[in-house]
Formats: structure tokens, sequence, C-alpha cells
């Protein structure tokens, strides 16, 4: 037995609350089959289908799902929601084309960048200065940048945010469709959105491309997404894009998984739980907020909880730590805030055991953060020129005036303070000093 499988048995029989991914909780997958799981490690045999040629049973998959999110066209990922941005970028651009992005998009995307020669222009969210979490964009921030950027093809947008941020993606897909240009939409944390009223999923807001990470929220194995299309003329382009990027071996436990997960998600008990769920936590939000913790107080993911206890005295690590001492694993714990995911199988006693940790943490004498202006560094090579660049790891304090050879976040999927192929200046040095960052990759010149 190794010791990676012997440390998950141990984690498994710690009786731990899980409000973490992935969505089923380690309390196991509502349908059968998955007792002797390794029964379901398949491969291309003769009445399973090929993913990438899918004709026959992944192919009516990936129909219901298109179905059930309201989709044209969706196609199943086993590479999570990575293989998915990779494949609606090469979908929706061209090598060399220009993309109008936020800052906030998940690593996979600069690297998607990179291996597509695609150029990013930078829409910089605004912060929520009383909690320091960055705000969703806006409709307004999109046409500004459209017009300030004609050259763009096309618009990409990451809603919700790893901290829960939410856009207005109906008013942003009428901005695009305003300028001819494609709406690409990384909704990996949004999987569940369409159990809500109104439903907030990309494809129901007029989204044109979207990708689902299922595992994060939802009864599916790690690794689980869907790449989404609002038109359904593109089958055979969709996965050759696809094919371009993922793996020639994906895993059958985790499409099974994808195919069981709709026996329960197509019933009216699916949407009811989750929705009891977010009515839980929409509760202990309340209660958290009237005790000191700092929470965001914009519309945001209804099963997801952000918060800080900076002026309860602690930094989102000891609050991290706090938590763990009470059996509850969060998501994230770092700088100021954690981050904590909820959803349909966690259990009566997984919130009542996190409310109990909230109300009851002692109170210190408040932590003063200094907040810093989040900038956008000067681009001095592309994407891909930095990423391929001969590179070195320096301390944070011999970095400026070098060219940074990869993203760099307070968290992986947080706002970027400087990405491939931008310049640090001193601001930007002082801002990665600020959030902890005491290395940095730059190009070796």
């Amino acid at each position: 037995m190794g010791s990676l499988f012997q440390a998950a048995l141990t984690y498994a029989s710690s009786g731990t609350s899980r409000f973490h991914m992935p969505g089923h909780k380690g309390v196991g997958l509502p349908y059968p089959g998955f007792g002797d799981i390794a029964r379901l490690d398949l491969t291309e045999i003769a009445g399973l289908d090929s993913l990438y040629t899918a004709d026959g049973v992944i192919r009516e998959a990936e129909r219901a799902y298109a179905e059930l999110y309201g989709a044209r066209d969706s196609f199943l990922s086993a590479g999570g929601s990575t293989l998915c941005i990779q494949a609606m970028l090469a979908l929706a651009l061209s090598p060399g084309d220009t993309l109008l992005i936020t800052r906030g998009a998940h690593v996979a995307a600069v690297n998607s960048m990179a291996l597509l020669d695609l150029h990013p222009e930078w829409i910089l969210p605004d912060t929520d200065h009383e909690t320091g979490l960055s705000l969703p964009v806006t409709p307004q921030q999109v046409a500004k940048g459209l017009e300030a950027h004609p050259q763009a093809r096309a618009v990409y947008i990451t809603s919700p945010t790893f901290f829960g941020a939410m856009a207005d993606i109906q008013e942003i897909a009428r901005v695009c469709k305003g300028f001819s240009v494609p709406l690409l939409v990384d909704n990996a944390h949004g999987a569940h959105l369409s159990f809500f009223s109104p439903n907030r999923h990309p494809m129901a807001q007029g989204a044109d491309f979207c990708c689902d990470s299922l595992h994060k929220t939802l009864p599916v194995l790690t690794g689980g997404a869907l790449l989404h299309m609002s038109r359904g003329d593109c089958e055979g382009r969709a996965r050759e894009k696809l094919s371009l990027f993922g793996s020639t071996s994906p895993s059958y436990l985790i499409m099974c998984s994808m195919d069981g997960a709709l026996d329960y998600l197509r019933t009216p008990k699916a949407g009811e739980e989750m929705r009891e769920a977010a009515a839980r936590l929409a509760d202990i939000k309340q209660k958290a907020r009237a005790i000191g913790y700092l929470i965001s107080k914009g519309e945001g993911d209804p099963i997801r909880l952000t918060l800080s206890a900076v002026p309860l005295g602690y930094t989102g690590e000891q609050l991290g730590e706090y938590l763990r001492g009470q059996k509850i694993e969060p998501e994230y714990a770092a700088g100021g805030y954690c981050v904590l995911m909820a959803g349909p199988f966690n259990s009566r006693e997984d919130f009542g055991r996190l409310e109990q940790a909230l109300e009851t943490l002692p109170a210190r004498q408040p932590i003063q953060k200094r907040q810093l202006e989040l900038t956008l560094p000067e681009r001095v090579l592309s994407v891909r020129e930095a990423v391929f660049a001969p590179r070195t790891t320096l301390p944070v304090e011999d970095v400026v005036g070098k060219v940074a050879g990869s993203l760099v976040a307070p968290c992986p999927p947080g706002i970027a303070l400087v990405s491939a192929g931008e310049l640090i200046d001193e601001q930007t040095a002082r801002l990665l000093k600020n959030y902890g960052i005491s290395q940095v990759n730059v190009l070796k010149w």
C-alpha cells in the first residue's frame, strides 16, 4: 500500500467535515457501481465508445448534459476545466489573435495563451475596499476594453471567481454581441448554478463558450468537466481541439462518474438539496457577519463562503489552523481569507460544526492590514515568448527591472500580480512582498 493511499485512508476515516471539493464529500456517490471501483477502470473497447470520436454511449451522455444546461452542444472532459479552457480558446481564436481577458484568469488560461500564441489585453477588476477582495468584472469595463482594443477577437471572463464573485454575464454577453465577438466564460466553479432561480449558469445567460468543472461542486470524480457551446454545428472542430490537448487515455472512471451523475442531477431532488445547502450556508454567513467576520456583501456563489477573521485577530492561515482543530478542512486558507465550499453532500453535522466553530472563535486584537492598489505592469514580451524563454528563480528583493517568466498570484486562481512577459517595476515588487511572495521566476537576460 502506497503512502498516498494510506494518507487518503487515514483522512477518510478521521471524521473531518469536508468543506472543500470534490462535491461528493467522501460520503459516497449517489448512484450504484462504485463499490469495487476497479471494475469500471476500462478503455475504448467495443460498446464503450471513444471520447474524441464519440458516437455511442459517450455521445448520449454529452447530449443529455447539453439538454441539462441549455447548451447547443456539450463535450465530456476527463482532463478537468483545463482541457476545456485550452479547447475553447483554440476554437474561438487563431495564433496571433488578441483577446480581452479579466486579470483573475486561472493559470490554465495563461498557459493556453502561451501554447496558442495569443495576446491578452487585461481588464483589472475593481477592489472591494472593505474586504480587500476583487469585485467581478462589469459590462462597462468590458465595453470600455473592447472600444480601446478593437483588434480583440474574443472576451474571456472568470465567473464565479475562486472567491465567489459573480459577474453579470447576461449584460456582458449583450456587450459582446454588440461588438460581434464571442464571450468565453471560465465557469469551473459554477456547475451548480443552473439549480437556482434565476438560472445563473453562463449558457442560460448568453455565453458562447463555457467550461464547468463538475467535480468541484457536484458528485463527480475529480477531473470530470464539460465544454459547452452555443453552436451545434462545430462538433468535429470541438473534438479536434479537445484531442489536441487531451490525453489519448481519458479516464473511464471519471467519465462513468459523469454519466452516472446524470441520474441524480436530472431529478428534482438535486435542485432541492442544492438550494437547501445554500440556505444553510446563507444562515451561517449572516451569523458570521454579525459576529464580526468580513464577508463580501455583493451577490456571490450561493454555496461558497469566503470570509476574513482579520477583524477578530486572525490571518487566513491562523483561521484555517483553528478550523482544522475543529475537524473542518477549508478549500483555501491564506493571506487574510478562508474559502469554504459547501454542497448537498455536506451533512447537517458538517454545517452545525462550522457554525459552532465560527461562533466560538476567541476574539483577539484586530489585525491592521495595509492594502496596496493592484496595477497592470508594462508588457514587454508576448506570453509565449516569455514562457518558453530561459528562466531563473530570484528572491523578490532582486527582481526589479526583470521580466516575469510566469504568472504570479497570491493563490493559483487569484488576481495576477504579474504575468508572463511583464516588467517587474518597484510597485509590482512591493505588491509581491506585501502578498508574501518570496521568489519569482524571471527571464535570465
